[in-house]
């Protein structure tokens, strides 16, 4: 009997708690209703309808043309528009900084219903539609305030276009300008007994450069006499015979042919003459030679032009063929700048760009130069291929045969877009910046980039000239996204640096 009392005092009880519940629970709805009620700014028509509301482009959803592509033409035919961002007018936050909507201003009155961290940050993530992309792309982070921004230390700087500039550097050597080298040789077979001169000293026009002992110059010098002699003897014989047709003693005929004879002999002295120039001789020594009547092997070889003495060639006692180089002369103030480029550098440079060689000594002297000649084959071994630029101002302070490297400045005239370094972060699988949309709200995007000079890098897809990114707070924002990013990431893109 007390069992039976006690399932039925249970079974009380039960139902008890189920109607308490369900009163319970009436109650907190009606006072929710009551409550949204007071809170919404407007109420009938003019009601904000907070579910129109796209949070991924931060732009009320029946609107939104991110999501709803189809509404372009519509804002478009009103004049709604602007193409250089992509998205209407009445949307564009870049070109409208203060623009804001009434779902905003309602989600900022109601600040304490938001989920925020400890910082009063909000990190939403989303995905866009049908396309494998890491959740950057979708990511949108929201301050509370601006105030929470001002804390934050945030600081923004707007992308800018400039000029691209390339700089190719490599390695180079100064030589000296081949169209102002003089080589020293001579006509005959000789040998030197005797360098009156060291490399490295200057000369002038026909210095004595070395006493020469050659065999076949006595046989020359014999043959000039000889020659001079015929000559003096048919020059007479030609007078005496123009005196006797002047008397028409002889007939033209003889006359004709003792011309003839004289011309032979002055061409056999004038042969001997050039033959004794082209061995190194001056027109004084071939005067001394016919008033002397003296036989020798001994020659003075001379400098053909004014130049500093750059090599030696000929060894002391050495007979060297004729037509072989005993000296080289070079002008100190002509020199040629050799740069060995790579394959592909050698595609960006042409004749007229100008470089700067530095040279590798511990004075690292530097001196300008203009691109003359572009080798058009490539050394099958090294697989480089010669730039060769002539020396634009003084060159005193260089020798020929330093090594160093040079620059070459090429400008392209595509513009490119340059972002600060400190704005860009490695989130885990992407280059990332934040990109500001309003005042409190900061969208990153991934970026494609290479390096540039100084604090910058060049952007080659992902942001626009105009844009502000966030600077200073970057890594802060980078520590937010990181804290809710759900992971995989789907960039092969190398990190930054």
């Amino acid at each position: 009997m007390k069992a039976k009392h006690f399932a039925i005092y249970g079974l009380t009880a039960l139902v008890i708690i189920f109607v308490a519940a369900v009163f319970f629970n009436n109650n907190v709805r009606k006072a929710a209703a009551t409550n949204t009620s007071e809170a919404s700014p407007t109420s009938g028509q003019n009601a904000i309808n907070m579910a129109d509301w796209c949070l991924e482009h931060a732009v009320p959803e029946s609107e939104c043309t991110k999501c709803h592509p189809e509404l372009i033409e519509k804002f478009k035919a009103k004049g709604d528009w602007c193409d250089e961002h992509g998205l209407p007018d009445s949307q564009c936050r870049i070109c409208n900084p203060d623009l804001k909507f009434p779902q905003e201003l309602n989600l900022a009155t109601a600040k304490d219903t938001l989920e925020v961290t400890s910082d009063e940050i909000k990190v939403e993530l989303f995905f866009r539609k049908n396309k494998s992309v890491c959740a950057t792309d979708g990511a949108l982070i929201q301050f509370a305030s601006a105030e929470t921004v001002h804390r934050a230390g945030l600081t923004t700087q707007e992308v800018f276009a400039a000029q691209l500039e390339k700089t190719i550097e490599a390695p180079a050597e100064t030589k000296f300008d081949e169209t102002h080298l003089t080589v020293v040789t001579i006509s005959v077979p000789a040998m030197v007994t005797k360098w009156l001169v060291t490399p490295g000293e200057m000369v002038e026009k026909n210095y004595v450069l070395a006493i020469l002992n050659s065999p076949e110059i006595a046989e020359l010098r014999a043959s000039l006499l000889s020659a001079q002699a015929e000559y003096e003897v048919q020059k007479k014989e030609l007078e005496r015979h123009q005196e006797l047709k002047t008397r028409k003693l002889i007939s033209d005929g003889e006359y004709d042919r003792q011309v003839a004879v004289s011309r032979k002999s002055l061409s056999n002295l004038n042969s001997a003459r050039g033959l004794l120039l082209a061995a190194g001789l001056q027109e004084s020594d071939l005067e001394e030679i016919v008033a002397n009547g003296t036989v020798h092997n001994e020659l003075q070889l001379r400098a053909p032009g004014k130049g500093i003495v750059v090599e030696r060639k000929a060894q002391l006692g050495e007979l060297l063929a004729k037509g072989s180089i005993y000296a080289m002369l070079a002008d100190p103030n002509s020199l040629w700048i050799e740069a060995h480029l790579s394959e592909e550098q050698i595609r960006q440079v042409s004749v007229g760009q100008k470089l700067t060689f530095t040279s590798d000594g511990k004075g690292l002297n530097r001196i300008g130069g203009k691109i003359i000649w572009v080798s058009r084959y490539l050394d099958p071994h090294t697989r480089t291929g010669i730039v060769r630029a002539a020396v634009m101002g003084l060159s005193y302070n260089f020798q020929a045969g330093e090594f160093g490297h040079v620059l070459i400045s090429a400008n392209d005239d595509s513009p490119v877009t340059l972002v600060p370094k400190d704005a860009v972060q490695w989130e885990g699988c992407c280059n990332v910046v934040f990109v500001k949309e309003s005042e409190s709200h900061y969208r990153p995007k991934k970026v494609k980039l290479v390096d540039g000079k100084g604090p910058f890098y060049q952007i080659l897809n992902g942001l626009k000239p105009g844009e502000e990114v966030v600077v200073n707070g970057a890594f802060l924002l980078k520590t937010e996204l990181k804290k809710t990013s759900i992971g995989a990431g789907c960039c092969d893109v190398e990190p930054a640096g």
